[in-house]
């Protein structure tokens, strides 16, 4: 496994679902909103999803499935007598744009001529399978069918042979901009299913020698970190801005390579299993994640469905739903809510919901990246107080950290990353000493313990631990009031 190396476009095997889904919420707008010219409109369905299979160029079977969601939408807000012919129609036409993408995309100057090409052609296979269909169902007369529909098909084509590079071209540029198209000079993804790939140690994270560049960039978010996470560790990674720290929290949890892409040298370990060989959805069983904007993993209206979102996904049972909801939120302070909406929610009880869905699959160790930007002093302390107390009960804690004043009571260890490496790491005075003294985000050390570090190297007693200064200092400070009061 010596500097083994994965390599893979950001995005991974899923950049063909992002394009596609948001190209078809496009064709659904415009289908509801755009008006008819003469009679006729564009079939901006099939416009939008022939732009997302020449972009991402899914496989045969991935355009089938495309196809049939597309389907599905017509079949919702369609107004045609049979509307259930989409069923047939849409995947037809998604597999023709399949297969201009995978046949004709890698000839020059296709890009200026193939949407075009695909938008007609699509539109036209499309039609003419739902349009046969309409006559045969409804039976109309053949004289319709030939004079009347047949034209039509070939009109709306034609149609769609404008409007198709029209949305091709600003779709390219977006998605490009954001790298989610796949790249023609790009080496092709590794592969590591082949390979036996196993941790030395026990932890239930680990990062071996692990350096990554993100796509299109030279310099690496991550040099040659190597960290085991045991478990019941409460671990801090704390560090300056672009120090790295949420590339390593992304890295536990597989984002890092499998959406973001770039290279990835060394291996991430969750458990026994190596990160290039499994998904994020299988790493998720084991690692759960808060990102920073929490309010993002929120996707439904009540407490109730938001817990029961993940479960029902993963195939639990209405039992084990309404138990496992119960006891999570009973965890965070949140027992009872199941029927207020989320919208009803303070800031802070929207994080405690989204700790709860996650405790709800009972992972094994909980990733968060800075949680308490948007929180208030109180809610920040309230928050670590309940993460110290999922930690003493059995979880494993790795919390991605710029202020580190409420965190490090509740800290068994901590990591000090600077420049994408391993500066410091161990017990948290430990850390805090080496801030201190290399002059390295000085900013995050507690002001409370920097006074006691301060009064160290004017030679006073040597500092212990983290809560023994703190209380050593808070004891002086009463001492000083208690003269006060005496009128010392």
């Amino acid at each position: 496994m010596h500097r083994l190396v994965y390599q893979t476009q950001r995005g991974g095997k899923f950049r063909w679902l992002t394009v596609s889904t948001l190209m078809l919420a496009i064709g659904s707008i415009l289908h509801l909103v755009s008006p008819s010219v003469a009679g006729f409109t564009p079939n901006w369905m099939i416009a939008t999803y022939c732009v997302a299979i020449l972009l991402t160029r899914p496989t045969y079977r991935q355009c089938l499935g495309i196809g049939l969601v597309a389907a599905l939408i017509n079949v919702l807000t369609s107004k045609s007598g049979f509307p259930y012919g989409n069923l047939v129609s849409e995947p037809v036409g998604a597999l023709v744009a399949a297969v201009m993408a995978h046949r004709a995309m890698h000839f020059t100057g296709a890009g200026k001529v193939v949407p075009a090409l695909c938008g007609f052609l699509a539109t036209a296979a499309s039609g003419f399978c739902f349009v046969s269909i309409l006559v045969f169902v409804l039976d109309l007369p053949l004289a319709v069918y030939l004079n009347v529909m047949l034209p039509a098909v070939a009109l709306v084509g034609l149609g769609n042979a404008v409007v198709t590079p029209v949305l091709y071209l600003p779709a390219q540029r977006l998605f490009a901009s954001r790298g989610l198209l796949p790249q023609r000079t790009a080496t092709e993804d590794s592969d590591h299913s082949s390979l036996e790939l196993r941790p030395d140690g026990d932890g239930v994270l680990a990062a071996v020698r692990v350096s990554y560049y993100y796509p299109d960039q030279e310099l690496p978010a991550l040099t040659d970190v190597d960290l085991q996470v045991n478990a019941g560790d409460f671990l801090v990674v704390t560090g300056p801005s672009g120090s790295g720290k949420t590339t390593l929290a992304m890295a536990f949890i597989g984002a890092v390579p499998h959406y973001y892409g770039g290279r990835l040298e060394g291996m991430v370990y969750v458990g026994k299993r190596a990160v290039t060989q499994h998904s994020i959805a299988e790493l998720a069983k084991d690692v759960g994640t808060i990102l920073a904007d929490y309010d993002a993993q929120l996707v439904t209206m009540t407490v109730g469905e938001e817990m029961a979102f993940s479960l029902e996904n993963r195939g639990y049972s209405a039992a084990a739903i309404r138990e496992r909801t119960a006891t999570a939120l009973a965890k965070v302070g949140l027992a009872g809510l199941e029927r207020r909406s989320v919208s009803d929610l303070s800031g802070g009880q929207r994080q405690r919901l989204v700790i709860a869905s996650v405790l709800a699959t009972e992972p094994q160790v909980l990733v968060v990246d800075e949680p308490t930007s948007a929180l208030d002093p109180e809610g920040t302390a309230e928050f670590y107080e309940l993460l110290g107390e999922l930690n003493r009960d059995g979880l494993t804690v790795v919390v991605v950290e710029h202020n580190l004043a409420a965190v490090l009571p509740y800290a068994t260890r901590v990591l000090l990353l600077d420049a994408g490496r391993v500066r410091c790491g161990g017990r948290p005075e430990t850390v805090l000493g080496y801030m201190a003294e290399h002059g390295i985000h000085t900013a995050a050390i507690p002001e409370v313990y920097a006074a006691r570090l301060a009064l160290a190297a004017a030679g006073g007693s040597a500092v212990t631990t983290y809560r023994a200064a703190v209380k050593e200092l808070s004891d002086f400070a009463r001492s000083l009031r208690g003269k006060e009061g005496a009128g010392c």
